[in-house]
């Protein structure tokens, strides 16, 4: 414990230096009208080098909901000059791992490896984003993979609550729908869709370029602007983002997915936040939900686990994105203790959001300021935040206000950021488990109005 303690003084007092480090490290470039921001790192002879898209999911068509993940997820199943096989075979060679990300609001596409590997590598990459083929053959694989891994998403209890309960508390919104697709929009997507798609990333969707690596690595630039076919980005234009409205379902009802065999039932609670909501109050959002649910200590777990022993644990968020947000409430319990748990986080809820024990607070607030900046150790961590904190719209200065931010956060403050994202009474309520338990809720009070679990497949 005092080991800990001191370690959190050390980062606590050297946040100046912290500061200075960004100054010292942190290079912008401008390779052919692309943004370039360079991490300069010579810790380890390793590179991390990101691509941000300012493209998403968001202006995908409702028949080819998918089609982003799936664009990018495939560009190694085949090039104008190369298979499948010899793509991962070229960069298993040289050790490099590579993947993407597709949210709604944009997408990334990373590999990192060694420095001396770094021109093949990265080279290699680049012909796939300006050759890929996508081969029907192996396309058609693929979408088949998809459309059993969302069938058999039934015997995931916990993954398919998550992924019902997403569309169900963002309905009206442009950001309900899966990004990984659906299984009546799957089967629609056919190779030369995903050759639009690529087509559209490449020309059309502003770019950038985020690298953690030694200082001084030549040849990078060469092969972005030669190798990639990324054009100028300065008359580039982001897609549009849509604002979520208020939902109009009524706040009072459970909404309860029956599945087969369930001895447990699955517990979500939670609604949007608007983006003024996310810009405004990051750090009260970080600070309420961690409190809630960000650990063991956290207050739901010490009441739903530790004190009743009505589950074996329960998480608390508040995301945020550009231009939207989530909270949300994750447990489980079993059939029998099941209006005992939706009773005990409706209790946490309002007993928190009026008194915080101080105690509680302080420990909070400790561990909260703790964690972030043990988060930011890792230098590739670092980059990543550097890319969020970019795509929301916030200063890098940020990230070293956080710690006084949490300073000044007064406890009444807290109570009524509590209040504000996890109101009972404002939360969407999900329940997935065993029929037997729709009779159960209706008794206890609760309106239930049941869903198909496989109209949101």
């Amino acid at each position: 414990m005092k080991y800990l303690i001191g370690l959190l003084l050390l980062l606590l007092t050297n946040l100046s230096y912290a500061n200075n480090y960004l100054d010292k490290n942190l290079k912008k470039f401008n390779w052919n009208g692309i943004e370039v921001v360079w991490l300069e790192d010579s810790s380890f002879p390793t590179y991390n080098l990101t691509v941000y898209f300012s493209g998403g999911a968001i202006d995908e068509s409702k028949n080819k909901i998918g089609i982003t993940e799936l664009m990018f997820n495939e560009m190694t199943s085949g090039t104008t000059r190369y298979s499948k096989k010899e793509i991962l075979d070229v960069l298993e060679f040289y050790g490099t791992s590579f993947g993407a990300s597709v949210t709604h609001e944009y997408s990334t596409f990373s590999l990192a490896g060694l420095v001396k590997d770094l021109e093949p590598s990265l080279k290699m990459v680049c012909h796939i984003f300006k050759n890929a083929t996508y081969p029907v053959k192996e396309i058609k694989k693929t979408i088949k993979r998809a459309e059993t891994g969302l069938k058999n998403i039934v015997n995931n209890h916990g993954g398919l609550a998550s992924r019902v309960f997403r569309e169900v508390s963002l309905q009206g919104t442009a950001y309900s729908s899966p990004v990984t697709g659906k299984l009546r929009t799957l089967k629609r997507i056919r190779a030369k869709d995903l050759h639009a798609r690529l087509k559209h990333f490449n020309k059309k969707v502003k770019k950038r370029i985020y690298i953690k690596a030694p200082a001084g690595i030549a040849g990078v630039e060469k092969i972005i602007s030669n190798d990639c076919g990324w054009s100028d980005n300065s008359k580039l234009t982001k897609p549009s983002l849509a604002k979520t409205k208020e939902s109009t379902k009524d706040k009072n009802t459970i909404f309860f997915v029956p599945v087969p065999k369930a001895n447990q039932a699955q517990i979500r609670i939670g609604t949007y936040l608007s983006s003024e909501q996310t810009k405004r109050d990051f750090t009260k959002n970080e600070l309420a939900s961690r409190y809630m649910g960000g650990g063991f200590t956290s207050v739901l777990m010490q009441e739903l686990r530790v004190k009743r022993g009505l589950t074996y644990s329960a998480g608390a968020y508040a995301s945020a994105q550009q231009m939207y947000g989530r909270t949300g409430i994750n447990t489980f319990t079993k059939n029998e203790t099941i209006v005992q748990t939706l009773n005990v986080i409706k209790e946490v809820i309002e007993r928190e959001s009026k008194e915080i024990p101080k105690a509680n607070f302080s420990h909070l607030k400790r561990f909260l300021k703790g964690s972030y900046l043990l988060g930011l150790e890792s230098s590739t961590a670092f980059l990543k935040n550097l890319l969020f904190f970019d795509h929301i719209g916030r200063p890098y200065g940020d990230i070293y206000k956080f710690p006084s931010e949490v300073d000044a956060v007064s406890l009444s403050e807290a109570q009524n950021k509590i209040k504000e994202l996890y109101d009972w009474n404002k939360q969407t309520k999900l329940v997935l488990g065993n029929k037997k338990l729709i009779p159960v809720l209706k008794k206890a009070g609760f309106k239930v109005k049941v869903l198909d679990y496989k109209k949101y497949l």
